[in-house]
């Protein structure tokens, strides 16, 4: 099922281009069925329009977990068309405790292809497989490749380096039984969203002598654990979206903006927020990473960090593909079946992890 025809997808592939902003390349994926620029996608303005009816921002709103981790509002649909094989299993970390692994298998698979492994996002504290299984059902069917996705262990109850452990354990796990499995050992990649692709930034830094991970995919990603330095540079001027949709273009920036002291329930004080393993921005060196994409919304505040982690990579010689969602807030990629943007950013991941 989709809320959208289909025709949509198609629109944004046709529409898509190239633009070169401060000097970097961006792949910009237009809004499909506006051709003015600074919009803000008309699906994401009436889910927007729900949302400031029945909760307003404050910066010093106190964090709801159990309102987080429960979210009626988060609606997927399974837009595979072929049968969808999932296991689940429980694998041992380090002998110490187990975690939920799930696996999930295209139809007639033949072995030996790459592998996917993806870590959800949720400001390391919520999210699950199933809010995020209609998304890695779809890239699984697109690209013919098994998906892996680990139910990482999650803050505040487990807090730094638990989720980090978890996830570079389950990379390990799929290196040493990519037989088993059925994939392709030297082709791996490694992929998440916003805290995810913290997560994916973490497992990189404990890679970086091991060269198990082929490719990193990320999602509007955590660069950094806080946000001093970018609310510091904020400007209204940074987002420039037209006079009619600025309420709600502010509005979905905002929600990211004032969540900053996320990462805090996540870190606890066990380690510093400018340490390379939580925050890889932080690293003396990037040029030892693979090649990497990294997707980001128009409308995400997040946005800032990840575009100077793109311009800082390219300079030291990362392979970095920038892709930019016009239109778009913190969060689409999820939302399978309700925008054509998460359907299209889904098919681009499963052709990259296709061609690998």
């Amino acid at each position: 099922m989709r809320e959208y025809d289909q025709s949509l997808v198609k629109k944004i592939q046709k529409k898509t281009y190239i633009k070169s902003i401060a000097g970097e390349d961006i792949v910009m994926k237009p809004v499909p069925d506006d051709d003015r620029e600074c919009v803000v996608d008309p699906r994401v303005i009436e889910t927007t329009k729900i949302k400031m009816t029945v909760k307003s921002l404050d910066r010093n709103a106190k964090f709801s977990l159990y309102g987080n981790r429960v979210r009626p509002d988060k609606v997927s649909y399974d837009i595979t068309t072929t049968n969808i094989h999932e296991d689940e299993d429980l694998v041992s970390i380090k002998g110490t405790h187990y975690i939920d692994v799930y696996t999930f298998t295209p139809e007639n698979y033949i072995e030996g292809k790459p592998v996917l492994i993806y870590l959800h996002g949720g400001a390391y504290m919520t999210g699950d497989v199933a809010e995020f299984r209609m998304a890695m059902r779809f890239v699984c069917e697109q690209s013919g490749c098994k998906v892996i996705f680990p139910e990482y262990r999650l803050a505040p109850e487990n807090p730094f380096p638990a989720g980090i452990e978890d996830c570079h354990a389950i990379v390990e796990w799929v290196y040493e039984n990519a037989e088993k499995l059925g994939v392709d050992k030297n082709k791996i990649m490694v992929g998440g969203d916003s805290a995810g692709g913290g997560l994916t930034n973490s497992c990189l830094v404990l890679d970086k002598e091991l060269h198990h991970i082929h490719y990193a995919y990320e999602f509007y990603s955590g660069f950094v654990t806080t946000f001093a330095e970018y609310e510091k540079k904020y400007s209204d001027d940074l987002f420039p979206v037209i006079t009619e949709h600025e309420v709600y273009a502010r509005n979905r920036i905002n929600r990211i903006r004032f969540s900053g002291n996320s990462g805090d329930f996540y870190i606890q004080g066990k380690v510093s927020k400018t340490d390379p393993i939580v925050s890889i921005m932080s690293c003396e060196d990037l040029s030892w990473l693979p090649d990497m994409t990294i997707v980001c919304g128009e409308y995400d505040f997040l946005r800032l960090c990840n575009d100077d982690f793109v311009k800082r990579a390219r300079s030291e010689g990362v392979n970095v593909k920038s892709v930019r969602y016009l239109g778009c807030d913190h969060g689409f990629m999820e939302k399978v079946g309700v925008l054509p943007q998460a359907e299209e950013s889904l098919i681009e991941m499963a052709q990259t992890l296709k061609n690998l």
